[in-house]
């Protein structure tokens, strides 16, 4: 799977040493990106799809990183997920729940991670969920 192309002036991603930064991505996928603040436009199983598919374009991005190789990551060491939420929705937790889970089954015991999930006002294109995280991928030998 190829992921969405960035929206704004970054990179998808960017490594030093053995870190891999992910930038935020959303759930955008064939063109068709899930919209709207959770709690007024959808209820929480549309979040979770939004959050998972987000995940699959984080994973893709991570997949770039390692040149196609999931065996080089070692793990993912933080997830930090961003909701468009209502004042009074109480399960952000629950919508980024789905995308940790997507990612511990894509990496196995290498994907659990540190998490955080944030209620927001609003996101870039009024996207549902965005995600972003770091990873750790195993030391590659020098080029010659």
């Amino acid at each position: 799977m190829k992921p969405p192309d960035p929206v704004g002036l970054y990179e998808s991603y960017r490594q030093l040493d053995r870190l891999v930064a992910l930038s935020a991505i959303s759930s955008a996928q064939n063109g068709e990106l899930i919209t709207g603040k959770v709690g007024r436009d959808f209820d929480l199983a549309t979040a979770r799809k939004a959050a998972q598919r987000a995940a699959a374009n984080l994973l893709a991005v991570l997949m770039e990183a390692v040149d196609g190789d999931l065996d080089q990551v070692e793990g993912m060491l933080f997830v930090r997920g961003f909701v468009n939420a209502t004042d009074d929705f109480p399960s952000v937790h629950k919508v980024i729940d789905a995308a940790s889970e997507l990612i511990i089954e894509q990496l196995g015991e290498r994907g659990r991670h540190a998490r955080t999930a944030l209620g927001c006002a609003t996101l870039p294109n009024n996207n549902a969920v965005t995600l972003e995280a770091i990873a750790v991928v195993r030391e590659r030998p020098a080029l010659p």
